[in-house]
């Protein structure tokens, strides 16, 4: 659950929240922009809202999915591959910008709860659509 739970916070809850699927001790790896490791639950917040503020607030209908994970769990520790699909609308240009890449996690319970020990994000590429028909989305 803990998979999916990011995708929908990533995409619509606070930086907050995300930080608080990250273990206290826990070290997030965004590879796809450098090799920079943020390490402690502060780091991981300090780049989410980063993230925030030049990702999140130029966009609209932003999707992240997971697909095919491949989960082992041994005891309190488990670790994940899984696919990254995520698609949302480019506010400045109204294009469509589709991202496919793949998450490697390390996952630790603690106190009962599975946290992010180590995520790795690796973007394999990104493209937009020119020509798109929008939907009705409720709060239009």
């Amino acid at each position: 659950q803990l998979l999916y739970r990011y995708c929908h916070v990533v995409d619509r809850g606070t930086v907050e929240e995300l930080a608080g699927l990250f273990h206290q001790t826990a070290v997030l790896l965004p590879v796809y922009e450098s090799d920079k490791r943020y390490e402690g639950r502060e780091a991981v917040l300090a780049w989410y809202t980063n993230y925030h503020h030049t990702v999140r607030t130029g966009t609209k209908f932003l999707r992240h999915k997971i697909e095919s994970p491949a989960i082992t769990v041994e005891g309190d520790r488990a670790t994940s591959v899984c696919y990254l699909d995520a698609d949302t609308i480019n506010i400045s240009t109204n294009e469509p910008i589709i991202t496919l890449g793949r998450y490697d996690d390390k996952l630790i319970k603690d106190d009962g709860i599975w946290y992010f020990k180590e995520r790795k994000i690796l973007i394999y590429y990104n493209y937009t659509i020119k020509a798109y028909i929008p939907g009705r989305d409720e709060g239009e």
